[in-house]
C-alpha cells in the first residue's frame, strides 16, 4: 500500500496554515494534478486528479470526507475515487497534524495510506512510492511556497 509521508515547516500560525489547507481555492493549486477541487458540503470535497503512474496515466474523481478534526491541530479524512477507463478504484485515509514551532511557523505533518485496486494496482509497489515520494515533495514545496506569499 502506497504511503504519501511528509514533514515540513511553513512561516504562519497554526490558525492560518489550518485556513490555507481547508481552503479549496487556495489548496487546489498546491495539490500535484488537481484538475478541480469542489466542497459538497462542510465536511465534504470533490477533487479530480490526473496523475502519471509508470507507464499509465489516471484521471480520479475522488470523494473526500473529513472524518475528525480538532482545528486548528489534527484532521483525518477518508476519500474514494475511481477511474472507469482504467477500471482502477484508489481508496486514502490521510492524517494532517499542525504544530506551531514559534509564534510565526507551524510543523506541518501528514501522512495518507493509498489502497490502489485494478488496473492502476497492477503497476507495482516500487513504482507506487517512487511516484508517491514525489507527490509528497511536491506538495510540501508549493504549500511552502503559496504559504510564504500570504506573510
Amino acid at each position: 500500500m502506497p504511503l504519501f509521508e511528509e514533514e515540513f515547516t511553513v512561516n504562519g500560525t497554526a490558525e492560518t496554515v489550518w485556513d490555507f489547507l481547508l481552503d479549496p481555492k487556495r489548496l487546489a493549486p498546491c495539490l500535484p494534478g488537481c484538475e478541480s477541487l469542489e466542497v459538497e458540503d462542510a465536511t465534504t470535497y470533490r477533487v479530480r486528479l490526473t496523475i502519471k503512474v509508470g507507464f499509465l496515466s489516471t484521471t480520479q474523481n475522488l470523494r473526500i470526507t473529513i472524518i475528525e478534526a480538532d482545528r486548528p491541530r489534527h484532521l483525518v479524512s477518508v476519500g474514494r475515487g475511481d477511474d472507469r477507463k482504467l477500471a482502477s478504484q484508489v481508496e486514502v485515509r490521510s492524517t494532517l497534524d499542525l504544530e506551531p514551532v514559534s509564534p510565526t511557523a507551524t510543523r506541518v505533518r501528514y501522512r495518507s495510506e493509498v489502497r490502489v485496486l485494478g488496473r492502476l494496482g497492477a503497476v507495482g509497489d516500487a513504482v507506487m512510492k517512487v511516484k508517491a515520494s514525489q507527490l509528497a515533495s511536491e506538495f510540501a514545496a508549493n504549500v511552502r511556497a503559496a504559504i510564504g506569499r500570504l506573510a
